[in-house]
């Protein structure tokens, strides 16, 4: 994500991220990015936000983190931001779950992974000069994060694609590339470079409370009412 291309995918996510932080509140917000300068909460309205970074990373400035044993609390956190973290690890249904049990009923949590249908990705399978791209990447289809999430008690609301003609040459190509990006994001086609998952923890059933009317029937079953309806009856 260091790269010239990755600043740019980078940027492209940065924007949806921070379109879509403009309605989630909250008290605390956490980030786990692969990439140790990303700052992708810095336009979220969570009153308090936490930039973490997994323990093999190299030093950076925030907090170290162990993706598969949290040190939060469960139910304490109101958005979770996953960037490119659950392709790149080797238990992703852990990191998510750790993810999920950190979220407050209502809260929500974001996903961004790279897309295996996109056309950076078939040509990174067709030419062999774009096949350093994405190593170490365990491609998840945004089809298959929504059935993690779902398992995992979230409900989704959207799914975002963006970065629809990367690796090209977007220097060169100029306003035309915001033109055919927008047009495609316009369109909600599927074929964006990366993806971005907005889910909310859904919260727990409530069982009714019903009056407890039997027993007062019961007692009445079979027993005669006392007096007589019947006025000036004196027999």
């Amino acid at each position: 994500m260091q790269s010239g291309a990755g600043e740019f995918v980078l940027k492209a996510e940065g924007c949806h991220i921070e379109h879509e932080l403009k309605y989630i509140f909250g008290y605390h917000a956490v980030e786990l990015s692969v990439s140790p300068t990303s700052s992708l909460l810095s336009g979220s309205q969570v009153s308090r936000n936490f930039r973490f970074h997994p323990l093999n990373t190299e030093p950076v400035s925030s907090l170290l983190l162990d993706p598969y044993h949290w040190p939060i609390a469960p139910g304490s956190l109101d958005l979770v931001l996953l960037h490119h973290m659950v392709e790149v690890s080797d238990r992703p249904h852990r990191l998510l779950s750790e993810a999920g049990h950190t979220i407050i009923p209502g809260g929500k949590m974001i996903v961004v992974g790279f897309n295996p249908l996109s056309l950076c990705n078939i040509k990174r399978m067709i030419l062999p000069g774009y096949r350093k791209l994405f190593r170490g990447v365990q491609f998840i289809s945004p089809s298959r994060m929504k059935d993690w999430l779902t398992l995992l008690g979230f409900s989704v609301e959207k799914v975002i694609h963006g970065a629809y003609l990367f690796p090209s040459n977007h220097s060169a190509m100029g306003l035309k590339t915001e033109v055919i990006e927008q047009r495609c994001h316009n369109w909600m086609l599927p074929f964006g470079s990366f993806y971005i998952i907005v889910a909310t923890r859904e919260v727990p059933g409530m069982t009714p409370i019903k009056p407890v009317w039997s027993s007062v029937g019961q007692s009445l079953v079979g027993k005669p009412i006392t007096g007589s309806s019947r006025v000036g009856d004196n027999r």
